[in-house]
């Protein structure tokens, strides 16, 4: 009887190829990696774009001016006279993400066009959990675990915030103001009003940021709630702001800049470098406890590498523990820049005064 003979790998041979293969993929996960990291920041750098040409709509509907942060609901506003009335509305808010969303059946549809995501994606980026932020209020759809509902807000679950249901972008309160139109009005009560800010004041369109990337961990962008002082709740829906009061200056609470007094001056103070957070990560204090609102920019695209930044403030030594990844920045004129925060302190590109704020033209460089 003939024999025949079965040709196999040897043990040492399989464990060549399984080598080989090892390797090959230790090779080539990190460029895949790359390369949807790179195309995650193109979309969010597109997304941005569609906003910007959003905002040129909104301008081109509204004799200019840019829309405010955020108002609240019950709010009476005649924008070209920066009116608010009664002075305390009802409570719950109005985002500027609604005010550019293209669907005009929103007075009919609310509260259901907030419920899904399906329709806002433009308002998110895939390098966010969930795709973005939730809302200060959100549906019961949407809300995250561990979250608060806001106390402020009656916390009905069903009657979410009006704002795009996962967020992950914000604007500068230097030129989209918050919601203070009156004297007096909010917790503590304002004593700086805020203003419609015309597009045509602005000095240096393209290089003044107009909207950018929240820390896409939503423990970062918390505060308290005006309701209880006690509850820490998302607050997306607020802008973010570059300048702070120069007499509290580098301290907690600095970047309520609507109490930095009225008339003379100067009153406010660019922020710098060195009032951030090198690193803003979960665990991150609650507003009220922080220098700035800065510190809510993302750090998103990129490989996370800690390293060195140079202080924005001329006297001020170099910053350790930086982190290096980057964010896009959306500008007045319409076009998107990707870099670090740190890149857009100096030279400075966050508005050459605080325009929402009325009066604006009292800053401390």
């Amino acid at each position: 009887m003939q024999r025949t003979h079965r040709v196999a790998f040897t043990l040492v041979e399989l464990l060549v190829v399984i080598g080989i293969i090892a390797i090959l993929i230790g090779i080539l996960l990190p460029a895949l990696s790359k390369a949807r990291e790179s195309a995650n920041t193109v979309k969010c750098a597109s997304n941005l774009r569609s906003i910007g040409q959003g905002l040129a709509q909104y301008l081109d509907d509204y004799n200019g001016f840019y829309p405010a942060s955020y108002t609240y609901v019950g709010m009476q506003l005649n924008q070209s006279a920066g009116i608010e009335t009664p002075p305390y509305a009802t409570a719950g808010y109005i985002h500027w993400s609604s005010f550019i969303y293209g669907r005009k059946d929103l007075g009919v549809n609310y509260p259901q066009a907030f419920y899904t995501t399906s329709g806002w994606e433009a308002f998110q980026c895939p390098d966010f959990i969930d795709n973005g932020l939730p809302c200060d209020e959100p549906s019961k759809f949407n809300i995250e675990s561990g979250q608060n509902y806001d106390p402020a807000n009656g916390s009905n679950p069903l009657l979410p915030d009006t704002q795009a249901p996962r967020l992950s972008y914000t604007a500068n309160e230097a030129i989209m103001g918050r919601n203070k139109f009156v004297a007096g009005f909010g917790n503590p009560p304002a004593v700086r009003t805020y203003q419609w800010v015309r597009a045509s004041r602005i000095l240096h369109s393209a290089a003044t940021i107009i909207v950018t990337e929240f820390n896409p961990d939503w423990h970062v962008v918390t505060a308290y709630s005006d309701a209880d002082g006690a509850t820490i709740v998302c607050k997306s829906h607020r802008p973010v702001c570059p300048y702070e009061d120069v007499l509290l200056h580098g301290s907690p609470g600095a970047y309520q800049v609507d109490q930095a007094g009225n008339f003379g001056g100067p009153n406010l103070i660019r922020v710098h470098t060195d009032d951030m957070t090198p690193y803003p990560r979960l665990g991150y204090p609650a507003m009220g406890q922080t220098i700035t609102s800065l510190d809510w920019v993302g750090r998103v695209h990129g490989s996370f590498k800690l390293g060195t930044v140079q202080n924005s403030d001329s006297g001020g030594a170099p910053i350790n523990g930086w982190d290096l990844r980057t964010t896009n920045f959306l500008y007045c004129d319409g076009h998107v820049e990707t870099k670090n925060i740190a890149d857009t302190l100096q030279p400075w590109e966050w508005g050459d005064q605080m325009y929402s704020l009325n009066p604006g033209a009292d800053i401390s460089q």
